[in-house]
């Protein structure tokens, strides 16, 4: 009986005990274009992560050691690959020539979350910048989002996932949509 109650406690306790993974899955989603604004237009593309930290989620529990989860694929190549398809999808030609080289720089993508005395408390940042470069003629403009969120119950990996996805997504259509960066795209950079 003993014995029955203790394996019944273990497993209570257990259960309330969350297990973070080590990776995220990052996918954030890019909406079709429905207008091609390029014709012709060749581009090359590159990717650079600037963050302080590798990881995307920092998790700051009570009485307990921070976990840090990284994305299980490097966030800069994650989201080169999403702007490529997005500008693809208007009639951009991205390859390894181009008239105009477009970086996409990462400055901050993180979600914390902060256990309070009877909430969670989860803060989001993500900074984005690119910087379009034709013939000697460069535009650099800086894409930012951020959200805070105060409940009674720790996110899971899954809600956690969905905010920083759907900020990037955010971003990632932003991006697609300026009307100065067309313009440099197109190889007008007065545009």
């Amino acid at each position: 009986m003993k014995s029955s109650f203790l394996l019944l406690a273990a497993l209570l306790l257990g259960g309330c005990a969350t297990h973070w993974p080590e990776t995220a899955l990052l996918n954030p989603q890019v909406i079709p274009a429905n207008q091609q604004y390029y014709s012709g237009n060749r581009i090359t593309m590159e990717g650079i992560d600037k963050r302080t930290a590798a990881h995307v989620f920092a998790i700051q529990q009570k009485e307990k050691a921070p976990v840090y989860i990284r994305s299980e694929q490097p966030l800069n190549t994650l989201l080169v690959e999403r702007l490529g398809e997005g500008l693809r999808g208007q009639g951009l030609e991205v390859g390894s020539s181009g008239t105009t080289h477009l970086t996409l720089q990462v400055n901050n993508a993180l979600v914390n979350v902060d256990e309070k005395t009877f909430t969670y408390v989860t803060k989001s940042k993500v900074s984005l910048q690119v910087m379009a470069d034709f013939q000697g003629s460069r535009l650099t403009k800086v894409f930012n989002a951020s959200a805070s969120k105060e409940g009674p119950g720790e996110p899971s990996i899954a809600d956690l996932e969905r905010v920083l996805n759907q900020q990037l997504g955010n971003l990632i259509q932003q991006i697609m949509a300026d009307e100065q960066l067309r313009g440099y795209l197109k190889g007008q950079p007065s545009a």
